[in-house]
């Protein structure tokens, strides 16, 4: 349970609405510390925190289907989805850090744009999301991709 909360809190901190009313990802970036009822830094997010939440959240969808609670899973589902979409260009800047030509994923994401370097720490970072959403989906007999595609 205090898993389950701890990881809800760190989501809600990195959660925002478009104009839409629609949640996305906005990580709170390394350009200085989050500090207790100050503002999180909002630049220079790092690919490595998204994946870090696709993962976290799929293994909190993982126990919540074990203990058979669908509301949950699913929740948690859409919260892995939500974090995957940051590198595709639901973010605070609307820009996409995967690159589909090369198969690789920008460093950051700060003021001005994306970082045009394509390290091996961010695009491990991608691929590790996508390896791990899919293998999640198989382990659900593709019930996740059937409810998202809805």
């Amino acid at each position: 349970r205090d898993g389950f909360a701890a990881l809800r809190w760190l989501v809600a901190q990195q959660t925002k609405a478009d104009d839409g009313g629609d949640a996305y990802l906005s990580v709170i970036g390394n350009d200085g510390w989050l500090v207790r009822g100050r503002t999180a830094a909002l630049f220079d997010q790092q690919p490595l925190e998204a994946y870090a939440l696709v993962d976290a959240c799929l293994d909190a969808a993982r126990l919540a289907r074990h203990d058979d609670v669908v509301d949950a899973r699913e929740s948690w589902e859409r919260l892995a989805w939500m974090s995957f979409a940051w590198f595709t260009g639901r973010n605070d800047l609307g820009l996409s850090l995967h690159d589909p030509v090369t198969g690789g994923c920008r460093d950051d994401l700060h003021r001005d744009g994306v970082n045009r370097n394509q390290g091996a720490e961010s695009t491990l970072a991608y691929l590790l999301s996508v390896l791990e959403l899919r293998r999640y989906d198989d382990e659900v007999g593709g019930a996740m991709s059937a409810r998202v595609a809805e």
